[in-house]
């Protein structure tokens, strides 16, 4: 994957609306800690460890301490002291946790600021990416700045700020989706490798490298999706024309794209060595979720629906997951099947997860890695729609963001 040398004038529009959106996260952080630290709703022993550890001066606390929430004091405990054997911490995958370590040491061993720091340059190089990617659509016309502030206003993007990993998996799956495009192969598989010790969805990115490799083969890049489909199926058929495209796919370079499963493997090997345990089974033991079939975890989705009292975070999910089915929906028939094939199974993931305690389980913050329903929204091409749907999105994402930094779960 080759990029210019040179700053882009685009970028810079990117970078402005990033800054922007960071100052009015810290100024709201900086606002949430004025009148007292909230009181954490997360009082277990390691975060309540972690907090007496966190630097005390006044600007720790009102820029960097108050980011301190939920799993984000999981991450510091693996980057301070590593993995412990049944305290479920082997759930978390270990890239994210390992770069917090490093960056943090190179500011005073404050971890904790490494994290924000990672999670920003990551969130920025999203970004970047999202708009790069984006240019590379031929049969769907959409705005590439507009597709990069979509995925800024959606109410749960305020994660790609905070020390969680989704910054730092988006850009690696990100990047490996544009190192598949220019046909970069290796390199899109270590990337996704990266991306799946980062979150277990990168193991996703197999299925979509997989056919983005077939599509090259057969010659179908950037036909509309009926016909791509058409094509790869004739490759996959045909005897004649068809077996001399499949026997050009016997290469070396195709192996890449199972790299995301052989570093999902020898994480599970170094846990199980290490006498951690297998993450599956720690989701279980330790977290109380329970893996299921994606039909049986719709099946308990409807059931809850129907049977469990709401709260204010499960009409916001409830929302944003009927929004985006709707796109993802309209997606299959006008962008690449590849973004379908991710988007598809990304929803089928989360809902793999059996049993969770609230409606959905803040699946606001898992459908931001649904990325390709921003460029959707960023081929709306009604202007005053594109700022009533943006504004209200935003509007959502400060009434989250805010709950977040005052210790309430909103994802």
């Amino acid at each position: 994957m080759r990029f210019r040398s040179t700053w882009k004038r685009e970028w810079t529009w990117i970078l402005t609306a990033f800054l922007l959106l960071r100052l009015i996260y810290t100024f709201l952080g900086a606002m949430a800690v004025s009148q007292g630290l909230p009181v954490p709703l997360d009082e277990n022993e390691i975060t309540l460890k972690l907090m007496n550890t966190l630097h005390s001066d006044p600007v720790s606390q009102a820029v960097v301490n108050v980011w301190l929430r939920w799993d984000t004091a999981w991450y510091l405990k693996i980057a301070a002291s590593g993995y412990a054997v049944n305290d479920g911490s082997i759930a978390f995958m270990p890239l994210y946790p390992w770069l917090m370590r490093v960056t943090g040491e190179l500011f005073g061993g404050n971890l904790l600021l490494g994290g924000i720091i990672v999670s920003n340059l990551a969130g920025l190089i999203v970004c970047i990416l999202l708009f790069e990617l984006t240019r590379l659509e031929r049969n769907f016309k959409t705005n590439p700045f507009q597709t990069v502030l979509a995925l800024l206003v959606f109410p749960s993007a305020f994660f790609l700020f905070a020390v969680y990993s989704e910054s730092l998996f988006l850009m690696l799956m990100l990047a490996s989706w544009l190192s598949a495009r220019h046909k970069r192969w290796l390199v899109a598989g270590i990337l996704g490798g990266l991306a799946t010790l980062c979150r277990l969805q990168g193991i996703l990115l197999i299925p979509v490298m997989a056919w983005l490799f077939m599509a090259a083969a057969a010659g179908a890049e950037g036909l509309p999706p009926k016909d791509q489909i058409r094509t790869v199926w004739r490759m996959l058929t045909e005897r004649d024309e068809g077996y001399k495209k499949r026997v050009s796919m016997l290469r070396p370079a195709g192996l890449a794209v199972f790299l995301p499963g052989l570093s999902l493997m020898a994480y599970q090997v170094w846990s199980s060595y290490s006498k951690l345990g297998s993450i599956f089974d720690v989701h279980s033991a330790s977290w109380h979720i329970r893996t299921v079939m994606p039909w049986e975890g719709f099946k308990l989705f409807i059931t809850r629906l129907f049977s469990q009292q709401r709260v204010f975070i499960d009409y916001i999910d409830l929302g944003l997951l009927l929004i985006i089915v709707g796109i993802c929906i309209y997606a299959m028939f006008r962008l690449d099947p590849a973004y379908s094939i991710y988007s598809w199974l990304n929803l089928s993931l989360f809902f793999m997860r059996g049993t969770p305690p609230h409606l959905l389980d803040g699946f606001n913050r898992f459908l931001l890695m649904i990325f390709p329903a921003f460029l959707v929204l960023g081929a709306l091409r009604n202007r005053l729609l594109v700022i009533i749907l943006g504004s209200l999105s935003f509007i959502v994402q400060l009434f989250l963001v805010m709950g977040f930094l005052d210790w309430r779960w909103v994802a």
